[in-house]
């Protein structure tokens, strides 16, 4: 089978060794600015999540959470030093997912690009090399182990391309607004420069576009290598909510360099130990060969299936997670209200979200319509039933501006979300249409609340 043989030549184990190191730093690091900002304490201080609907994770007592961190902290530090190497990744990738999928607000691309590198890494000999368990020392690893890795990132390059290849990206206007942003955050007014937004729009298309291929092949691998440095370190500037996301693709570029070399490299130094036994790892069978088929084509049928859900997806919401969708968007948030209407007793009781959420939180929830019928829920079983309402409707007003389009309500004012919740199969059915030429008639300015 040419397939198999392929995925297990063997390859030189160094790489993937510092890899390892690498990936074990930088995910103590996250866990780190976690600790920093309160993350675990966060989700007590309101009574509210924001579970994703395919899984709808518990949350434990703040105990069991703290300790849960901690621990995945400890994972962290075995994984740098190849201790129970085996065992710390598998830990580190259950618990670590567990955190992440628990709220969707946490939702961010390179946290779960960390989620999917742990579990590939459960099964890579990453511990082959540079490892304190001199037990599981190898001189040659299978080529699979690279080449997945190698894909996880290049995937999230292409469909980085794929994605802003529509009209928004190249009318500039989310590529203005970053740029703008920026510049008001670090001072920079060097970024307000009009040819950057043409600099940014089409070089960051081609960037994430031909990166992969440039990478893969020898001849423009060092340039690609350089190339993949200074976006990086570009992005870490001018975002400030990508976090350790740079350099992870940084440190990935180590698994792209040619491994011979690398070898050659280390030996020339004295940085390798003559005592590696001459034995390889472990190559994968049939049924191993299946499943890298199967995670690739998943991972490249996953981003495409907005093309199969009404609506488009970065108004809608659907299908915008998991699937790569990075800074494409820009939203400018005008009014965000919320108003519980007791039937029985007609009266109206307005709702300040700022009380009951975060303004991440906020934010999030005008990014996703979903979020706001399950804030809509929150507010019948919550704080309707605390104020003693059993029959009630719940409206709101959440107006914004799309990509420099004209304002407008992302559900119809009128409309109670929990009957219409009920009443259709998908909120994308009832959610207004993305703001075209300028404001819908059908939505009065002044639409009356009751």
């Amino acid at each position: 089978m040419k397939l198999l043989n392929w995925l297990n030549q063997p390859k030189s184990p160094y790489g993937l060794g510092l890899f390892r190191i690498l990936f074990g730093v930088i995910i103590l690091w996250d866990l780190n600015r976690f600790h920093n900002i309160k993350i675990v304490e966060s989700f007590y201080v309101h009574d509210i999540i924001f579970p994703y609907e395919f899984l709808n994770l518990p949350l434990p007592e703040q105990g069991v959470m703290e300790l849960i961190m901690a621990t995945l902290a400890i994972c962290a530090i075995c994984i740098t030093l190849g201790v129970l190497y085996r065992v710390a990744m598998t830990v580190f990738a259950l618990g670590f997912s567990y955190f992440f999928f628990l709220d969707q607000v946490l939702y961010n691309n390179h946290l779960y690009m960390l989620c999917l590198v742990s579990f590939m890494m459960i099964f890579i000999p990453a511990d082959a090399a540079f490892s304190l368990n001199t037990k599981r020392k190898r001189s040659h690893v299978p080529q699979w182990s690279y080449r997945l890795l190698q894909f996880q990132v290049v995937v999230v390059y292409f469909f980085g391309a794929i994605v802003k290849m529509n009209p928004y990206w190249f009318d500039f206007h989310p590529v203005e607004e970053i740029l703008n942003y920026s510049a008001n955050r670090t001072g920079s007014e060097f970024l307000r420069a009009e040819w950057l937004k043409y600099l940014f729009g089409y070089g960051g298309f081609l960037f994430d576009l031909l990166i992969g291929p440039l990478l893969w092949f020898a001849k423009t691998r060092k340039v690609a290598i350089i190339l993949a440095v200074l976006f990086n370190i570009t992005n870490s500037y001018i975002f400030n909510d990508i976090f350790i996301f740079p350099f992870f693709m940084i440190s990935a570029l180590i698994l792209f360099v040619d491994q011979d070399k690398l070898a050659a490299f280390l030996q020339k130094r004295k940085l390798l130990s003559s005592k590696v036994p001459k034995v390889a790892a472990k190559g994968v069978g049939k049924i191993g060969a299946l499943v890298i088929v199967v995670y690739v084509l998943f991972q490249l049928c996953m981003p495409l299936r907005h093309y199969f859900i009404p609506g488009y997806t970065d108004w809608t919401g659907e299908a915008q997670r998991f699937s790569w969708r990075m800074k494409i968007q820009h939203r400018e948030i005008e009014q965000v209200e919320f108003r519980v209407y007791d039937l029985d007793k007609k009266m109206i009781h307005e709702i300040d979200p700022k009380l009951h959420l975060f303004p991440d939180e906020i934010t999030q929830m005008c990014h996703s319509p979903q979020m706001i019928l399950q804030f809509a829920n929150y507010l019948k079983d919550k704080v309707a039933t605390k104020a003693g309402i059993t029959n009630c409707m719940i409206k709101c007003k959440i107006k914004l501006s799309f990509n420099g389009r004209p304002s407008e309500y992302l559900f119809n004012p009128d409309d109670d979300l929990l009957e219409g919740a009920k009443k259709y199969d998908s909120y994308n059915d009832w959610l207004l249409p993305i703001p075209e030429a300028g404001p819908y008639e059908s939505i009065a300015t002044d639409t009356t609340w009751f």
